[in-house]
């Protein structure tokens, strides 16, 4: 069975608020298992999020302004 991080965990490994990963699993679409009202998220998950975070400066600013609109 694959490893499961927390938001706590996720935003601790990306350096940043659990807001961030929250806005970050919406706007990348990145799967994650919804247990109750607990998210955990697997590790081809967080391993997914890498690869989508790494983008173009204005892909990622596009990213930003668009989070920033929510």
């Amino acid at each position: 069975m694959e490893k499961l991080f927390t938001k706590r965990q996720a935003a601790e490994y990306f350096q940043v608020s659990q807001r961030t990963i929250d806005r970050l699993i919406t706007k990348l679409d990145i799967p994650v298992f919804k247990i109750g009202r607990q998210v955990r998220i697997p590790e081809s998950s967080i391993e997914l999020m890498m690869q989508k975070v790494h983008m173009t400066v204005e892909e990622r600013n596009h990213l930003i302004n668009d989070m920033l609109e929510v």
